[in-house]
C-alpha cells in the first residue's frame, strides 16, 4: 500500500509542478529528466564511438594498449554542455549525473560492445568530502544499472592530493605521477571494463589510472568519458 500511496503523491506533485528543462524551461514530461528533446538533441556528439579506432586513441592514449577510447560529447564554453557541468559537479544536481549515466549506458549498448563492469575514476578523500559525492561515481552507478553490470567505484583510490589540474602550470604527468593505487581491499577478476571520467581534457588522469588498472593480470580496459575538451 505504501509505495502504491507514495507513487499516487508523486503523481500529484508532477501535475502540479511539472519539471523543467535545465536550459530552455520548456515543461518536460518526466520528472528524472532534465533536458527536453529539442535541447537534448542540440548537444554536441563526438561520435567518437563510432570510430575504431578512435583518434581520441591515437591522439592521447597510442602509447597504452587500450581496446576503445571514446567521449559523448564535445565541450563548447559557455554552451548548455559546459552548464550540465556545472550543475553536476559544483551545484549538487545529481540528476544530471544519471542523465549522463543513462546516456552513456545507451552508447554502450549501440556500439555492441560488451564490458564485464565500470571502474570510476576516484577523487581524493579530502576533495571528495568537501563537495559530498564524486560525480563519476553517479554517472557510473546509473550506467552500470542500465547495463546490469557492476560498477566498481572503490577499486581505484587516489593516494596524492593534487592541486586542480585545470589551475596549475605544472606538467599535468608529472603532477600525478604515483597519485592513484589499487586498492588492496577489493577484488577485480579477469575481463574487459570501461574506466570512465567525466571530462577528458589531455589524458593525464586516465593515463594515470589506466596505467595502474593494467598492472592487473587479464584485465583488459577501454576508456569512455561524458565530454572530451579539446
Amino acid at each position: 500500500m505504501f509505495p502504491a500511496l507514495a507513487q499516487l503523491f508523486e503523481s500529484v506533485f508532477d501535475l502540479f509542478f511539472p519539471a523543467r528543462c535545465l536550459h530552455c524551461n520548456r515543461g518536460i514530461g518526466s520528472p528524472k529528466a532534465v533536458l527536453c528533446l529539442y535541447c537534448e538533441i542540440n548537444l554536441p556528439l563526438t561520435y567518437s564511438h563510432l570510430m575504431h579506432p578512435s583518434p581520441l586513441k591515437k591522439h592521447l592514449f597510442a602509447e597504452l594498449p587500450l581496446r576503445r577510447v571514446f567521449s559523448l560529447y564535445v565541450f563548447e564554453e559557455g554552451a548548455l554542455i559546459e552548464a550540465l557541468l556545472y550543475q553536476l559537479k559544483y551545484a549538487g544536481n545529481k540528476t544530471v549525473g544519471l542523465f549522463f549515466g543513462q546516456r552513456l549506458a545507451g552508447l554502450i549498448h549501440s556500439s555492441k560492445v560488451n564490458y564485464d563492469g565500470i571502474i570510476g575514476v576516484p577523487l581524493h578523500p579530502k576533495r571528495e568530502r568537501k563537495r559530498g559525492f564524486n560525480q563519476v561515481d553517479i554517472i557510473g552507478e546509473s550506467a552500470a544499472k542500465a547495463l546490469s553490470i557492476p560498477y566498481y567505484g572503490a577499486i581505484l583510490k587516489r593516494v596524492k592530493h593534487t592541486p586542480k589540474l585545470s589551475q596549475s602550470k605544472r606538467d599535468r604527468s608529472e603532477i600525478l605521477q604515483d597519485a592513484f593505487q589499487i586498492n588492496p581491499d577489493c577484488f577485480l577478476s579477469k575481463g574487459h571494463y570501461l574506466l570512465i571520467d567525466d571530462i577528458l581534457t589531455t589524458g593525464a588522469t586516465l593515463r594515470a589510472c589506466s596505467k595502474v588498472m593494467l598492472e592487473i593480470a587479464e584485465v583488459s580496459l577501454s576508456i569512455g568519458t561524458i565530454v572530451y575538451r579539446n
